[in-house]
């Protein structure tokens, strides 16, 4: 099976962190080497694996690795990976010290920014079949893309606006590199993260509850996915009781989603799964089939 991303979308509450978990222990079981990856900063991995997890991934059994991404984990990488870079066009322009590094990596987004590099670059470097990436709630997730678009769009513009400004930068700089070769690698980076989440290899999936609310939601985001050219394969209609008002709002799923996804009921399951033979028991086997042949698609 060629490399691939699966990643899973949906509002807090809904089971997203639960069911990326089943499906990476189930690939992992059948002999995929599975990376287990969750974006979200209000953790709850640890509490469905029923596992300490570290700032580190950890190798939970054979052909599985979870990875929790915490917070401050993000902002040291990101000062690792461009802390000097941005001292370097900084310091090229105006008189400023390396406590701009600390500064920038507080700014809104930057989180948000290096989350999408990280996968980016995890799925380029480590050796796996399947990377399953549980992102953040809703809001987090699509704002990673609103930021990735604007972050490209906005240093489009600031390569134009140092061209217009370049003699002035000349005359004012103090270090020796060129600024905009630096800003253009970083435009360029981030259009290739907006692209490697476009491509094939990536199966998007939503997960709601078979309820008005979360119905609604669902309908945003995958509109919102699809307007930033990520397609949509999967849906998952999570914690599924069977009551009424959950059969109306079944029908309407398939009614908007029958023909344009693959869905997938998902009962509910008192106590919650937790831990490896639990999250193995949670998808039917014809669901777990069903995932393999989009995957191998």
């Amino acid at each position: 099976m060629p490399k691939k991303l699966v990643s899973f979308w949906g509002k807090g509450g809904v089971g997203k962190t639960t069911l990326s978990s089943a499906v990476a222990v189930s690939l992992s079981k059948m002999g995929y080497r599975t990376y287990l990856l969750s974006s979200d900063f209000v953790p709850s991995l640890q509490d469905v694996l029923g596992v300490e997890l570290s700032r580190e991934p950890l190798e939970l059994s054979e052909n599985l690795v979870v990875d929790q991404l915490f917070e401050e984990k993000v902002i040291e990488m990101w000062k690792e990976r461009f802390g000097e870079e941005v001292y370097r066009v900084a310091s090229s322009i105006f008189p400023v010290g390396r406590e701009i590094i600390d500064y920038v990596a507080g700014a809104p987004g930057i989180v948000e920014e290096f989350t999408l590099y990280y996968i980016y670059e995890l799925y380029r470097n480590e050796d796996f079949d399947v990377l399953v990436w549980d992102t953040m709630a809703t809001g987090g997730g699509l704002r990673m893309l609103r930021i990735e678009k604007e972050f490209y769009d906005h240093l489009g513009e600031a390569v134009k606006l140092y061209l217009r400004v370049k003699g002035v930068i000349d005359r004012i700089r103090t270090g020796s590199e060129d600024p905009l070769k630096l800003i253009e690698s970083w435009r360029e980076l981030a259009q290739k993260v907006l692209d490697f989440l476009r491509g094939s290899h990536h199966v998007a999936s939503l997960v709601s509850r078979s309820l008005p609310v979360d119905y609604y939601v669902a309908t945003r985001v995958y509109r919102e996915l699809l307007e930033f050219g990520i397609p949509v394969k999967m849906l998952f209609v999570n914690m599924v009781s069977g009551s009424a008002e959950e059969n109306l709002y079944f029908k309407k799923f398939y009614d908007s989603f029958g023909e344009k996804l693959t869905l997938l009921r998902v009962p509910r399951v008192d106590p919650s799964p937790r831990g490896i033979d639990s999250l193995s028991k949670l998808l039917e086997k014809n669901d777990v089939d069903t995932i393999l042949s989009l995957l191998e698609g």
